[in-house]
């Protein structure tokens, strides 16, 4: 019995503390409604937005034709799949849900994204990377409506 006795007397351990970490404040940019409806729309759709930018990039940016290897690669990635959606077909969709821009701007740059998806790579003249000009210049287009360049909201954080 006396081992019970002892465990009786003992004093009882007190809770585990816990750590309170201070909560950084929230960065200006997240406190505009219409920057995280933006966000959201994008993460909704899976959006590639940078893989978007470095494929339009890979076509106009640095003066140069992509190489004529890199075409048929590009291509697939603008115009997908059967099984996944390409660029276009992604920013078309998300351009749609967000109600981005003007809605006549808008309603023209996804009848003319659309006009290029629904138009074969090598059709009545057009070479491989005209096809892929049109395409990249539609992603371009529709990129910059999702993404405006808005002066007025502060940059993130560092």
């Amino acid at each position: 019995m006396a081992p019970a006795a002892t465990a009786a007397k003992a004093a009882p351990t007190p809770p585990p503390m816990r750590l309170v970490t201070p909560v950084p404040a929230v960065p200006s940019w997240t406190q505009r409604r219409e920057d995280l409806k933006r966000i959201v729309v994008m993460l909704r759709a899976g959006l590639p937005v940078d893989q978007a930018f470095d494929d339009v990039a890979a076509v106009f940016g640095d003066g140069r034709d992509p190489a004529e290897d890199d075409i048929p690669v590009l291509l697939e990635r603008f115009r997908g799949t059967r099984e996944v959606p390409g660029h276009l077909a992604a920013l078309v969709d998300a351009v749609a849900e967000n109600q981005s821009g003007e809605p006549e701007v808008r309603a023209r740059l996804i009848a003319r994204a659309n006009d290029a998806l629904g138009t074969p790579a090598c059709s009545d003249g057009m070479t491989r990377l005209g096809h892929l000009r049109r395409l990249a210049l539609a992603a371009q287009d529709l990129l910059e409506l999702l993404l405006p360049d808005d002066e007025e909201a502060a940059p993130c954080p560092a």
